[in-house]
């Protein structure tokens, strides 16, 4: 659901991936476990972007913050890592959301001449998926629970920042 347009929320966590690509899914799964715990936050916007990266068209004005949520393709599997305003080689190559989120964020906020919000990428390391499955691997899954315990903690105490904790490693393959 694209948030109602009258709300800013203070931070939107948005999930990207592709759930039929196993791993890639990563970040869809991670904010459908917070979607199921948090139900009636109304100061967290909680969004899978699964398709069509122009969907956030509608929603980078919903929220002053973003937290993106994605898998992205490194080794070994499993780690987690924050990619701060910049591209990174996607996970799937045939996603249908291959497109840089960065470059994504910027050209929208450039067409709705709006200023840019504050934004991270929140990583889980994953293989290179080579064909179609649902569900995580055992190493990705990890990473994913203790992702949602990460940001639960962030929810429950109402801290809006969008920086990684330090046990992120910055990522570094672009």
């Amino acid at each position: 659901m694209i948030a109602d347009q009258h709300i800013v929320y203070p931070l939107g966590i948005i999930g990207v991936g592709n759930t039929l690509a196993g791993d890639d899914g990563a970040g869809n799964a991670v904010v459908s476990r917070l979607k199921e715990k948090y139900p009636d936050r109304m100061d967290i916007y909680l969004y899978n972007l699964e398709t069509d990266p122009l969907e956030l068209w509608d929603i980078l004005p919903s929220a002053k913050r973003f937290i993106f949520v994605d898998a992205v393709a490194g080794k070994p599997a499993g780690r987690l890592v924050a990619v701060k305003n910049r591209g990174m080689r996607r996970a799937w190559a045939p996603s249908l959301h291959n497109m840089d989120l960065p470059t994504v964020i910027r050209q929208l906020c450039r067409l709705r001449q709006d200023d840019e919000p504050e934004w991270n990428i929140w990583g889980v390391t994953i293989d290179i998926p080579d064909h179609f499955q649902e569900g995580l691997s055992v190493e990705v899954s990890e990473a994913v629970e203790n992702l949602v315990e990460i940001l639960s903690e962030r929810i429950e105490s109402e801290d809006y920042s969008i920086e990684a904790p330090i046990v992120f490693e910055q990522f570094e393959n672009t």
